[in-house]
């Protein structure tokens, strides 16, 4: 957890006073994809009245690994420090701009960049508590310019809450204004008025609605409205933030108003608008009467999939033009034609009016090739972006007057060449690496890249402690040498655990893998925000990966069958062992019917420590203890076991203090745990 700033440590040097002050600097400009070349910069604002001393402070992006950019610099109150991706870019577009910070966060490509699909830009202080950050995007309530248009990601003012984006505008000018104040500054700020949400994605007639939007201004709010429209034209309703009429609770700043029940059919328009004591004002959507928010009555969303992309075509398939282009493949599975006519595509799940389709009619059963090649302007079967090699979304939303809701979307990881992902079965919940890509027809003649595969999971437990584990599962018919592998849980940074090449080599067809927590030296998120991604020895392919949702503890989630694209959540975890549709609860630890390795005990140990595990059928057992090397330095158990429980001790007195790792392998079954000798 990051420490707070409590203290102010004031400095005397030449003259003027230094101090350290907890909202003293804030992150005021963005330029993340500017138009042609990319010349990426962040620039920063002194909001105190008095000089900063920057000294050691650092900008990072959203990657804890990426190298620190060190600020270098002492920042006098009102003043502006700019700190380019790369100096030599940066100066000979900025020729007049001198308040440069000497050190850059991406030197000839050798550093960090700021993602153009949304990003977080952190500022730590010398201390490495987080001082201000700024998340990014490129699409929702975040403006769409910024993103190679021209204009920078200016805020209106530098005491405006950064975080939100309604704080923040296109710059007025091309190219952004670093080093100075920016151009769509406003003393004034006008009043905030975002995060807009109906309680019913697709209502049907019995269905009352309730809008909700978050509302607030500095000097103070004269009312905020809700402007309906079912057929007769715009009809204003008050919001309110009063525990009161569907009101969850007064003062919150979240505001609400509830939209009656209509017939089946009813086109319903809806927009938010929030006034400020001195008449300024702010809508949700941001364009609103022009742009506003909708639903129909009664829709059902058509059936449509996106079943296939390819992030890296080099030799696959062509355009009209003769152009290896990025491409997704959409599919439609129903037995009624669809027009995609208003519908919207985008790579990120987040952007519901990315790229909007044009008329084009889907008969059943056909498939539809979209190429993402970020040049629109060479047909209607061409988008306005790219698809990003090192992972990120598809995504297809409906019209807006059909609620603009996600009709089909997922993630993908990391993509090699020529290998494309999607879904085998096209029913499936989760998209497979494709070693031999089908674009315009189904994936079933698809051959899977990789026989091996991400099997079931658990990211917490109710006892809490170090209790992640990832199972892995050959579902080929040859062994698989899983040296030089990697697991992550980064799509930034793939390569976050290596498979030592001692350690771990051969799993063989229909064998299980478990690998904990404690090994990997990371633990995965129960929030549903992280990823797990298994890459090949060259750091490039990738094997598998699976998006996942939120988790409760103690519960699982893997394939079922084992190996097949199917997935869903266990009650009864199984690790080490095939998945089951259901399991009587049972004590693990006392019913010894599953493969299962206990933590050793006691861990921290010197010199002996007890190694427990469970076999569910008589075999031949295998316990190899190795050094963090991959180095195997002793065996302690090689010979045929009964099935149940079964307990060993291991001496280390001919050993030296450090960390070592205990696989122990039973018939089809392995898995790896971490013990710590202290001396």
């Amino acid at each position: 957890m990051k420490k707070q700033i409590s203290t102010y440590i004031i400095f005397s040097f030449l003259a003027f006073q230094i101090t350290l002050a907890g909202n003293s600097i804030v992150i005021n400009e963005i330029m993340y994809n500017s138009d042609g070349t990319d010349v990426e910069f962040v620039e920063l604002y002194n909001v105190s009245g008095t000089a900063q001393n920057l000294q050691n402070w650092y900008l990072l992006d959203d990657n804890d690994d990426h190298a620190h950019c060190i600020i270098d610099w002492t920042l006098d109150a009102g003043e502006y420090l700019v700190i380019a991706a790369d100096m030599s870019q940066f100066t000979t577009k900025y020729a007049g701009v001198s308040n440069i910070n000497p050190n850059v966060f991406d030197n000839n490509g050798n550093g960090w960049s700021l993602g153009n699909g949304g990003d977080m830009v952190r500022l730590f202080d010398n201390s490495g508590n987080l001082h201000n950050s700024v998340d990014y995007n490129d699409g929702g309530e975040w403006p769409g310019s910024p993103d190679g248009n021209g204009p920078s990601l200016e805020l209106l003012n530098p005491n405006a809450d950064n975080s939100l984006p309604a704080s923040w505008d296109p710059s007025s000018v091309d190219n952004g204004t670093p080093g100075e104040q920016n151009s769509v500054f406003t003393q004034n700020i006008q009043p905030i008025c975002k995060n807009g949400k109906r309680s019913v994605s697709l209502p049907v007639s019995s269905d009352k609605v309730t809008i909700t939007v978050t509302a607030f201004d500095n000097e103070g709010l004269s009312g905020v409205e809700l402007f309906l429209n079912t057929g007769q034209g715009y009809v204003s309703l008050p919001m309110h933030d009063d525990g009161l009429n569907e009101d969850v609770a007064a003062g919150d700043s979240i505001y609400t108003a509830v939209i009656s029940e209509q017939t089946d059919g009813t086109l319903v328009k809806y927009f938010t608008k929030a006034t400020d004591n001195i008449g300024q004002t702010d809508n949700w959507p941001n364009n609103a009467p022009t742009e506003y928010h909708a639903y129909t009555v009664g829709h059902t969303l058509p059936k449509l999939r996106i079943t296939e992309l390819l992030a890296v075509n080099k030799s696959v398939n062509t355009d009209e033009n003769g152009d290896y282009e990025d491409w997704f493949e959409i599919h439609n599975y129903g037995s009624e034609s669809v027009n995609l006519n208003g519908m919207y595509v985008g790579n990120s799940m987040g952007s519901s009016k990315s790229f909007q389709l044009p008329q084009l009619n889907l008969a059943p059963d056909e498939y539809i090739i979209f190429w993402a090649d970020n040049d629109p302007e060479e047909g209607i079967l061409h988008v306005d972006f790219k698809l990003s090699s090192q992972g990120e979304a598809i995504a297809l939303f409906e019209t807006v007057d059909h609620g603009n809701v996600l009709i089909h979307g997922w993630k993908y990881g990391r993509m090699s060449q020529d290998i494309s992902v999607g879904f085998k079965p096209e029913d499936g919940t989760a998209p497979e690496y494709l070693a031999t890509p089908t674009p315009g027809t189904g994936n079933e003649s698809s051959e899977l890249f990789s026989t091996v595969c991400i099997n079931e999971f658990q990211t917490t437990s109710a006892l809490g402690g170090v209790d992640d584990w990832i199972e892995l599962y050959n579902r080929g018919t040859e062994s698989f040498d899983l040296a030089g592998c990697f697991l992550s849980d980064q799509r930034s940074n793939n390569t976050k655990w290596t498979f030592p090449s001692e350690l771990i080599s051969i799993i063989e067809p229909g064998e299980f893998l478990v690998i904990y927590e404690d090994v990997l030296g990371f633990s995965f998120s129960s929030e549903g925000d992280d990823v797990i991604m298994l890459t090949a020895s060259d750091s490039l392919s990738g094997l598998d990966f699976y998006d996942f949702d939120q988790q409760q503890p103690d519960k699982s989630e893997g394939r079922f069958p084992d190996g097949v694209n199917i997935w869903q959540k266990f009650n009864e975890p199984t690790k080490g062992n095939p998945n089951q549709a259901s399991k009587i609860e049972k004590d693990q630890i006392s019913v010894a019917n599953d493969f299962y390795i206990f933590p050793n005990y006691p861990n921290p140990f010197n010199p002996t420590t007890t190694i427990k595990y469970s076999i569910n059928l008589a075999q031949h057992v295998k316990i190899n203890i190795f050094n963090v090397n991959g180095e195997l330095v002793d065996e302690v158990v090689d010979q045929n076991m009964a099935a149940g429980i079964h307990t060993v001790n291991f001496d280390a007195g001919a050993l030296s203090s450090g960390v070592y790792f205990y696989k122990v392998s039973a018939g089809e079954y392995s898995g790896i745990r971490k013990m710590m000798l202290v001396k």
